[in-house]
């Protein structure tokens, strides 16, 4: 438990000196900023629903890419910098090592989203006093939230990627670019086509925002998912365990 606790603090140590993450979370909180100023300055006609899905169609698109960004940034200079020898070679595990990557790379996305949520909340509250209601921000916080937790689940392969490519940068930022189109499809897929947009975890992101909870769909988006990011995982582990010094 000791080598665990130690193997997270040396990852968010690695976390804070990475700049791609400060960046991130720059990028992930100018989202909201820029449509609250948008709804502002610009297109001041626009309604409170609308507003909110164009939000969400923003923060599907960038989300991913910015997430994809920073893992293989954080992995990339392991490998670059050869500092991951020092982790094959020391005695705590390779299992806890990368477990420790992926619990510090979570929490950053959860302190990304986070304030992201709270600005979404301040413009809602700013920009629609109206529609400022308890069951209306419920709604919205739900639909963003799922979204991007979903967004990660299904993004955890690209850490597999990062571990197979090694010091290549162009394989995950394939994958990331891949899969944020495919999101950003699936708000745009028609009813004829949501089955097997459920079916493929990267729209299914989007297409478990579309459909009712309690319905057939969402549940198939919900086992494509997580199957996505259970793969992802395990496949990191195992790659990672079976590399050579």
């Amino acid at each position: 438990m000791l080598a665990l606790h130690n193997a997270v603090c040396s990852e968010i140590i690695k976390f804070r000196r990475n700049k791609m993450a400060w960046l991130g979370t720059l990028i992930i909180i100018t989202i909201p900023l820029f449509m609250i100023w948008n709804r502002l300055v610009i297109d001041q006609q626009r309604k409170y629903m609308e507003w909110l899905m164009s939000v969400l169609m923003l923060n599907t698109l960038v989300l991913p890419i910015v997430n994809g960004f920073v893992i293989t940034s954080n992995m990339q200079r392991e490998y670059q910098d050869r500092t991951i020898r020092n982790i094959l070679t020391a005695p705590v595990s390779r299992e806890k090592f990368m477990a420790a990557k992926f619990a510090v790379w979570l929490l950053w996305y959860l302190i990304s989203i986070c304030l992201s949520e709270m600005i979404v909340t301040a413009g809602c509250y700013t920009l629609f006093p109206v529609e400022f209601t308890t069951g209306n921000m419920r709604y919205a916080l739900f639909l963003i939230i799922q979204n991007n937790f979903f967004s990660f689940i299904a993004g955890i392969p690209i850490l597999w990627i990062c571990v197979k490519q090694q010091a290549l940068f162009y394989p995950s930022m394939l994958a990331t670019l891949g899969s944020a189109v495919l999101q950003a499809a699936g708000l745009q897929v028609s009813e004829e086509l949501i089955l097997p947009a459920s079916v493929c975890p990267w729209t299914a992101v989007s297409i478990s925002g579309l459909v009712e909870v309690d319905t057939f769909y969402y549940w198939i988006c919900l086992v494509s998912i997580f199957l996505c990011g259970l793969v992802g995982f395990m496949g990191t582990i195992i790659s990672f365990g079976n590399q050579d010094q």
